[in-house]
C-alpha cells in the first residue's frame, strides 16, 4: 500500500506522458491534412462579432481579477493585488488548466498568509472546473456525442451529477480523508469559506459563459454560420479538455485537438477550427502572459 500510495505522482505523470502522445500525434495527422492554402484563405468575414471576442478577453481577466480581490479580502490583505494577480497568470500559464496560478501570486505576501492562499486559490480554481463540467453536462444533455456514441439524454442526470459536485465544493472538508496534514492545517481555513466559495462560484459561471462567447464570436467572424448547437458544441470542448490530462500551458494543443475532435464533423472547416482555438488562446493567455512577464519577483522574505 506505501509503495502504491509512493509511486502514484510517476504513474500519473506516465499516464499524462501517454495521453499527451497520443493528442500530439491526433493533432500532427489532423494537421497534416491542411495546406497553407486552406489557411491563408482565412479572413475576418464578420468584424462586429470578431471585435466583440477581442472586447469579452478584456472582461474575462477582470472576472478572473475580482476573484483573487475576493480572495485577498478573505484573508485581509489588501497590498500588491495586481502585481501578484500577474505573476499567478504568468505561472499559471505554464501549468495545465493554470491550476499553477497560486505559484506566483503567494511569492507577494508574508510566509503566514501563503497557506490561506494557496488553499483558496484551489477552491477559486475548483469552482471554474465545476462550471466546465456543469455546462458539458448540460451539452451532453442536449446534444449527446456521436463520436463516443452516448446519446442525448434526461436533464435530471445533469442535475444529479452537478448536485454531487456542489455538494463536494461545499462540504468537502468535511470529507473522510486521512492526511494529517490536509486535517491538522488545511481544514481550519476553509471552515467559514462558504460565502466565499459561493462567491467565486457566481464569478467563475459568468465567466465561463464570457469565454464560451469568445469562442462563439470568433467562430461567426471567420464566417462559421450562427447556430445556438455551435454554443453547446463548444461547452463541450472545454468539458473534454478539462477532464483530459496535460503537462503544459493551459492544455495548448490539447483543446485545439479535442475542437477539431469535437467540431470537424459538425462544421468541417478544420482549419478554421485550429485557427479560431489558437486565437482565443492567444487572446486570454498568451497575450496576458506576456506582459505578465515582468511582475514575476522572487520569494519575498518574511
Amino acid at each position: 500500500m506505501y509503495k502504491t500510495i509512493k509511486n502514484s505522482p510517476i504513474v500519473l505523470l506516465f499516464v499524462k506522458f501517454i495521453f499527451t502522445g497520443i493528442v500530439l500525434s491526433i493533432f500532427y495527422k489532423q494537421l497534416s491534412k491542411l495546406s497553407l492554402i486552406e489557411f491563408q484563405d482565412i479572413e475576418i468575414k464578420n468584424p462586429i462579432p470578431f471585435g466583440l471576442a477581442i472586447l469579452l478577453a478584456f472582461i474575462n481577466q477582470f472576472l478572473e481579477y475580482q476573484k483573487w480581490n475576493i480572495t485577498l479580502r478573505f484573508i485581509t490583505e489588501t497590498k500588491n493585488k495586481i502585481q501578484s494577480f500577474l505573476a499567478g497568470v504568468l505561472t499559471g500559464f505554464l501549468t495545465p488548466n493554470l491550476i499553477g496560478n497560486f505559484i506566483g501570486r503567494m511569492y507577494y505576501y508574508p510566509r503566514k498568509k501563503r497557506p490561506q492562499i494557496i488553499a483558496l486559490t484551489f477552491v477559486s480554481n475548483g469552482a471554474q472546473f465545476i462550471a466546465s463540467i456543469y455546462f458539458g453536462l448540460v451539452s451532453l444533455a442536449w446534444l449527446g456525442q456521436k463520436q463516443l456514441n452516448i446519446p442525448s439524454f434526461d436533464f435530471i442526470f445533469s442535475s444529479i451529477g452537478i448536485g454531487l459536485l456542489l455538494i463536494g465544493y461545499f462540504f468537502f472538508e468535511k470529507l473522510p480523508i486521512s492526511i494529517t496534514k490536509w486535517k491538522t492545517k488545511i481544514i481550519p481555513l476553509l471552515s467559514n469559506t462558504k460565502e466565499f466559495r459561493l462567491q467565486v462560484l457566481v464569478l467563475s459561471v459568468i465567466r465561463y459563459l464570457i469565454f464560451s462567447l469568445q469562442y462563439f464570436f470568433l467562430f461567426q467572424g471567420f464566417g462559421v454560420p450562427f447556430s445556438f448547437e455551435l454554443l453547446g458544441w463548444i461547452w463541450q470542448i472545454y468539458f473534454w479538455s478539462t477532464l483530459a490530462p496535460s503537462l503544459w500551458m493551459g492544455k495548448l494543443v490539447i483543446r485545439e485537438s479535442i475542437a477539431l475532435w469535437v467540431l470537424t464533423p459538425i462544421i468541417g472547416h478544420p482549419e478554421i477550427i485550429l485557427f479560431t482555438s489558437i486565437s482565443l488562446w492567444i487572446l486570454n493567455h498568451g497575450i496576458l502572459a506576456l506582459i505578465a512577464i515582468p511582475f514575476f519577483k522572487k520569494q519575498v522574505e518574511c
